[in-house]
């Protein structure tokens, strides 16, 4: 059985390196964190995999100037070879228009990430939105 507690540590460096390579836009080193089978059940209810992840993030990085972001783990389920977290997470999304405007973007989500343990570390498998509100903010 895997210890909750060591796992919790495990996982939080997981989402450190993500935000990490978020920041820096490093998109090959923060996709690492999703597994090949990705099933991401968004917001408005549709389910990506992978590819389009990959693809959405691509585009993101192209207009974002600056990203924060914070998590709370509300809570964290493990079994053999799975682990299931709720987590609230808090952005604040500065994205660049043209060449000298900037907007700024609040983003609450909580959300059910679903990993599994490879050979590769512990990834993300399966992914669903609960909840999100976006609300424009100041620059």
């Amino acid at each position: 059985m895997i210890d909750p507690g060591a796992l919790a540590k495990d996982l939080d460096a997981v989402h450190s390196r993500a935000r990490a390579c978020y920041q820096a836009k490093d998109l090959g080193g923060f996709m690492t964190l999703y597994a090949a089978d990705l099933r991401y059940k968004q917001p408005d209810g549709k389910t990506i995999g992978w590819d389009q992840l990959a693809h959405d993030v691509s585009a993101q990085f192209m207009v974002i100037d600056r990203a924060e972001t914070t998590y709370v783990r509300e809570s964290l389920v493990v079994d053999d070879d799975t682990a299931t977290e709720t987590l609230q997470q808090t952005a604040t999304i500065t994205m660049r228009h043209w060449i000298f405007f900037k907007r700024t973007w609040h983003l609450s989500r909580r959300g059910q990430y679903v990993w599994k343990r490879t050979c590769e570390g512990w990834k993300v498998h399966v992914v669903e939105v609960l909840s999100e509100t976006v609300r424009r903010g100041s620059a």
